[in-house]
């Protein structure tokens, strides 16, 4: 039990942390498998909708990066109005030399002027930055891909953990109303006997008191069943008022075929999509570390542009008119930079360790979570082989102490603790059960292998 609920808190906490809400969708009276909970939970998942977004966000930026490979061309235009236009003045000495000499005042310029340029400019060379950084690009794209379905497979384990844990409040309800039917029965008899005055008051009432005792566990038991089909729901998109009934599919564990732990850990290691992410996380920083030393390379580049301008007094476009054409290159060699460049290369370099040091880490966690989950499975299915026979025996011992009792030959103590015992069985194989199906899905997570 107390594994139990320590792998219940775990998960309960796992789903609180993913944070995830979804639309509602009504499909009241509906019949729902785990494989429906699981396919609306991917239809209305908003994280795993976001995913998808950045997924387009990722191409817009690999076509973003691509430009600046290409030509850029721009189209400038340009037009000024003179309020004041500036003035220039020459004195100039008269021949007379009994006259003073004359000033002269020459405008410099013109009311309107007018101007366009084109200009083109084509990066040659720029030390590697604009390929590399088109494969980071591309790398990333890739990156938010196995982020996506990462945050798929979160998904999916989830849907089926909160599916399953319904399932299981379901039968806890299920097992108490047993009980009580079977409590029932006995206050009847005990009341008969008592009539008859071949049991005692004190029988009498300790029936009733155990009848009793089942009330307020009914009453807590249907309110966690409200509780979690309310989780599910809101989870997988359905409204909260919709009425649905959770299909609950016979397994046969006898069949389980489960690989060696090593299989697992090799699968999971080379499908899981962390492992993707964490490999092209590396290989991103390492192409940051390319890019930050080409600060240290010239960069050359073809530049043109063709100008044309006007100038008048009038409004109009065809007085005064110039054009030129120039085309060349464009050379800039970094000389000193005050160690800018080598900061940003040794922060670059020491990224890229950060992230092997991580790789190197989500490697150990994953060989953990697989035998963490696989020893799960094991157990899980171990002990619902043996709750299987340990009902059968609880079933066994109840009919027999009934048939004493109603003989006379029994006590109620009897019935009571062979009630309690099948009572607890039909607990115990119901969380066994519940463990199993968790179990399992938390191994395909890990290893994503179905069994």
């Amino acid at each position: 039990m107390t594994r139990l609920l320590i792998f219940l808190r775990i998960n309960t906490i796992i789903l609180i942390a993913a944070g995830i809400t979804f639309t509602s969708q009504a499909i009241a009276g509906q019949k729902l498998t785990v494989d429906d909970a699981v396919s609306l939970a991917l239809e209305h998942n908003r994280t795993y909708l976001t995913a998808q977004e950045e997924i387009i966000k990722a191409n817009a930026e690999v076509t973003s990066v691509r430009s600046g490979a290409l030509p850029s061309v721009n189209l400038t235009g340009r037009y000024n109005r003179n309020f004041s236009i500036p003035s220039f003045f020459v004195t100039a000495e008269s021949d007379n030399p009994n006259e003073p000499p004359e000033t002269i005042e020459f405008k410099t310029g013109f009311k309107n002027n007018f101007g366009a340029t084109l200009s083109l400019r084509q990066p040659l060379w720029q030390g590697g930055r604009v390929f590399t950084a088109l494969s980071i690009a591309k790398d990333y794209r890739k990156y938010v891909n196995a982020a996506a379905m990462q945050v798929k497979a979160d998904v999916v384990l989830n849907a089926k953990l909160l599916y399953y844990w319904a399932i299981l409040q379901d039968a806890r309800l299920a097992v108490l109303k047993r009980t009580l039917e079977a409590n029932s029965f006995n206050l009847k008899v005990a009341e008969a006997k008592f009539s008859q005055g071949t049991v005692s008051e004190f029988d009498l009432l300790r029936a009733r008191v155990e009848k009793s005792n089942l009330q307020p566990m009914i009453l807590r038991s249907e309110s966690e069943m409200r509780l979690a089909l309310k989780r599910l729901k809101s989870f997988i998109g359905i409204d909260l008022s919709s009425d649905i009934e959770l299909v609950d599919a016979v397994e046969d564990i006898s069949t389980l075929s489960i690989p060696t732990t090593d299989s697992l850990t090799n699968a999971a290691l080379s499908k899981r999509s962390e492992i993707l992410k964490s490999e092209l996380q590396n290989e991103i920083a390492s192409k940051a570390v390319k890019i930050a030393k080409a600060d240290y390379y010239p960069s050359l580049a073809i530049v043109s542009a063709y100008d044309w301008q006007s100038s008048s007094d009038q409004f109009t476009l065809s007085d005064n008119e110039s054009k030129s054409f120039t085309a060349g290159l464009a050379l800039t060699i970094p000389i000193f930079q005050g160690g800018q460049v080598r900061g940003n290369v040794s922060k670059a370099r020491s990224d890229l360790r950060v992230s092997e040091l991580a790789s190197m880490q989500l490697r150990d966690d994953i060989r953990l979570e697989v035998e963490a989950a696989y020893d799960r499975l094991i157990q899980a299915k171990e002990t619902l082989e043996i709750q299987k026979e340990t009902i059968a025996q609880a079933e066994e011992g109840l009919r027999i102490a009934n048939l004493r009792y109603e003989s006379g030959v029994g006590t109620q103590l009897e019935v009571l603790s062979a009630q309690t015992a099948l009572s607890g069985a039909g607990r115990a194989r119901a969380e066994a059960l519940y463990l199993l199906r968790a179990a399992k899905a938390s191994l395909k997570r890990a290893t994503t292998i179905d069994f």
